[in-house]
């Protein structure tokens, strides 16, 4: 791996990998996650991937990109830990398969820098054009009113909204539908001047072309700009419940959602969290958890039950699908799993099998090219950045008596449950 500072919190990292024949460059731009900000921000970045100045027809921009040999710009956003991390990104043949050696990955630089600096303008010179702004409001409206319609993404959500109402992982990266009529050009262009400004950016480049043009395409950029970069909020763990909450919410539906939001003591960068990893695999990731086979397979208490653990925030979600006539018991039999955890009572074969799942998840990390990327973006963030290889070793080394500790250190904080407008009398068994 290869790092530069190219000005004040804008860094540059080249990642060395050559057994792909394509490359990708991204642009993170991290700003702290605020209520007020957040769909804005998520807004900008839609605004900022349609055009630029120099290609303001969507025909003129997936004509560049034909030309050089089919590369692909995205942009996404999300959460990650206190901030909210843009994304632009350019997908891209690597330069040992372009021909006459052309400079492939700098011109990809180019139709980047040219998407974030200098994005297109209306008529009369202001910063950005109503049909491109109308456009991602109009998808954004969209994609907010479906996350109800999957339930139980929406279950996910409002459990967190109802766990962290003051903390960041309780706001949504992807914004909220009563703030887009306040959306407008001239909000737009204050968000992007402040995120210009003050952002905390990395720029990764992933392959095995020369990354000496691409480093100093940014350079140039970055150096016209009066930065004043902000110090992005160190995490704020809360390591254990205050009191245990219950909300039912009722809706159309016919599958009840539940989500059980749990606090723990260790959340990165602060703590090593390769034991909560596995402990949460355990008890609720893949066919061989403690909760699809005792909860769902040996006892048909449920559709599904999985865990997942929100590494920075120090929270373990567990997600289930099931009838509310089950509910008590389902409540009943996730909390004996984690007690047997908790009392190091699993077997070596479950132990086993999982710290095998956990390692064959690293392995599949390295078979994507974006997959690669997000990997070392993730943890860039923190400053401390491991291998795959390096998280394999640590995973090697965890111990049970490590995994029950972990499990006896949660505390419960809410539970959020899904249910219909009228309860079922049925409680037959779910298959």
């Amino acid at each position: 791996m290869y790092g530069s500072r190219l000005c004040d919190g804008v860094d540059f990292r080249a990642i060395n990998e050559t057994k792909f024949k394509t490359a990708c460059l991204s642009v993170h731009l991290m700003v702290p996650m605020t209520r007020e900000n957040v769909t804005v921000n998520a807004i900008l970045s839609g605004v900022l991937r349609r055009t630029c100045a120099r290609y303001p027809a969507s025909t003129q921009m997936q004509r560049r990109l034909a030309m050089l040999y089919g590369a692909d710009v995205s942009a996404s956003f999300g959460g990650l830990g206190n901030c909210q991390m843009l994304t632009l990104e350019v997908s891209m043949l690597d330069t040992r398969f372009v021909p006459d050696g052309e400079d492939v990955a700098g011109e990809c630089a180019d139709l980047l820098c040219e998407m974030l600096f200098r994005p297109a303008r209306e008529e009369d010179g202001s910063l950005f054009r109503e049909e491109d702004v109308s456009h991602v409001l109009r998808m954004a409206k969209e994609r907010i009113l479906c996350r109800i319609n999957d339930k139980e993404d929406y279950a996910l959500h409002r459990c967190l909204d109802e766990m962290c109402p003051d903390e960041p992982l309780g706001l949504e990266p992807g914004g909220y539908l009563e703030d887009l009529p306040h959306i407008t050009r001239v909000s737009l262009a204050e968000a992007w001047q402040e995120l210009l400004r003050r952002a905390s950016v990395n720029i990764i480049m992933v392959g095995a072309g020369d990354h000496g043009s691409v480093e100093q395409r940014f350079r140039e950029e970055f150096s016209r700009i009066e930065r004043d970069p902000i110090d992005l909020p160190v995490p704020e763990i809360k390591k254990q419940a205050e009191r245990e909450r219950e909300i039912i919410e009722r809706m159309d539906v016919k599958q009840c959602k539940l989500m059980m939001g749990f606090r723990l003591p260790f959340a990165e960068p602060f703590d090593d969290t390769a034991p909560v990893r596995l402990m949460s695999q355990l008890l609720g990731s893949g066919t061989h958890s403690l909760l699809f086979r005792h909860v769902r397979e040996e006892r048909s208490l449920c559709y599904y039950c999985s865990s997942s653990f929100a590494r920075k925030h120090g929270v373990l979600l567990v997600s289930c699908g099931l009838d509310e006539a089950h509910y008590a018991d389902v409540r009943e039999a996730i909390g004996e799993q984690i007690a047997l955890i908790a009392e190091n009572a699993f077997s070596d074969e479950d132990f086993e099998a999982t710290r095998r799942a956990a390692l064959s998840d690293l392995e599949e990390c390295k078979d994507s090219l974006f997959s690669i990327e997000r990997w070392y973006a993730m943890q860039y963030r923190d400053g401390c950045v491991r291998t795959p290889e390096q998280t394999a070793e640590r995973l090697l080394a965890v111990t049970r008596q490590e995994v029950a500790a972990c499990a006896a250190a949660m505390t419960l904080d809410t539970v959020y449950l899904l249910a219909p407008h009228s309860q079922s009398s049925e409680g037959g068994a779910c298959q």
